[in-house]
């Protein structure tokens, strides 16, 4: 009989044991932080959500996972680079996936998506352009500001002494806003005499459009178009021996062959600082980055933000959004990020950039 409840109270011990580990181990497990990224994985701009990928591989080697106070997961969602699609899985990853915070790229699903983030009341960092994003009180944009490429095109063209310009933009929420930053500080200096020339998204024939700038014999033409209009544009304008110098704003980036742009410059987004571009390249066997350095820093801002509360458990959205100020003065790899609270942007400096055997290089001024 002692032995039987020897027996007894040993198993109880040891029972009680295990559930005081099994509790001490629950409480111990970091909450886990789930990010939505919300990427083209299919489709012409496929070759963006396949550099994301290889950046988070990139990003989470780096970071010290030891030492953060929450864990974390990303959820991938595939937008095409097409509002309804990004539209669909925005509702799964915040209905379905119960995300923390969405990332995205591409004004038009960012546009298409910060309604309903804002509804839902669901944080959402995009690497994308348009004003129009940042309304409401979720919705923040992590990019080079239109205002600093504008600055950029319009300092380098006088450089250069290109005075009269035709501008040639894409009817798309993107690019319209790069070139309306470009446009409005052109119109407020005299040295400038700008021509807009809209055409629409999907456009295929630029023969006549082509002609016609031929024509008029401007000093330069800028250039902000996306892909694949931009690669269309450039082969045309080969065909049609354009001699006029062809520049652009951010448009040389998303060339698929970067050969049609050789020798020619743009402005651009901050470029990413050589540390970055080596390491980039080490990690995934990639030169071209296509916008590597700026999904790096979407997942910077994030986390960044996430590791500067002081409590053990997860912070809510609007906790998050409040504190996206303490990214302000934190080195990226496209540079010091600047928190721009009016704007709702985080903001860097843009870069002047040139094609030079087929590779992007950043120009010194």
């Amino acid at each position: 009989m002692k032995k039987l409840l020897l027996s007894l109270c040993m198993f109880l011990a040891l029972a009680a044991c295990k559930d005081e580990q099994k509790t001490t181990q629950q409480t111990s497990e970091k909450p886990v932080i789930k990010i939505g990224v919300l990427y083209p994985m299919s489709g012409d701009a496929a070759a963006f959500g396949e550099s994301a990928k290889k950046t988070a591989d990139l990003f989470f080697k780096e970071f010290d996972a030891s030492k953060a106070k929450y864990k974390y997961e990303l959820i991938w969602e595939d937008s095409q680079a097409n509002p309804a699609k990004g539209v669909m899985a925005a509702r799964k990853l915040i209905d379905y996936d119960h995300v923390d915070v969405i990332l995205d790229l591409y004004s038009s699903v960012a546009v298409a998506v910060s309604p309903i983030t804002n509804e839902k009341k669901t944080a959402h960092l995009t690497f994308a352009q348009d004003r129009e994003i940042s309304t409401g009180f979720y919705n923040w944009r992590v990019v080079t500001s239109a205002k600093k490429t504008g600055e950029k095109m319009l300092s380098a063209l006088k450089k250069r002494n290109l005075h009269n310009v035709v501008g040639v933009v894409e009817n798309t929420a993107g690019t319209l806003s790069l070139y309306n930053g470009f446009e409005k500080i052109s119109k407020e200096d005299s040295d400038i005499k700008l021509e807009t020339i809209s055409v629409n998204q999907g456009e295929r024939d630029f023969n006549l459009l082509l002609y016609k700038i031929k024509e008029q014999n401007p000093d330069v033409i800028v250039v902000v178009l996306h892909t694949p209009e931009i690669d269309i544009f450039m082969r045309q304008a080969k065909a049609n021996k354009i001699n006029i110098p062809i520049v652009g704003i951010q448009s040389f980036t998303f060339l698929k062959d970067k050969s049609l742009a050789e020798g020619s410059w743009y402005v651009d987004v901050a470029m990413a600082d050589k540390d970055f571009l080596q390491r980039y390249k080490e990690s995934s066997g990639d030169d071209v980055t296509n916008f590597a350095e700026n999904f790096y820093t979407l997942l910077q801002v994030a986390t960044t933000v996430y590791e500067s509360f002081d409590k053990n458990t997860k912070p809510t959205h609007e906790e998050f959004i409040g504190r996206i100020s303490a990214v302000n003065g934190v080195v990226s790899p496209i540079g010091k990020l600047v928190v721009d609270t009016e704007e709702q942007n985080v903001d860097s400096e843009a870069s002047i950039r040139a094609v030079k055997n087929g590779i992007i290089e950043e120009i010194e001024e």
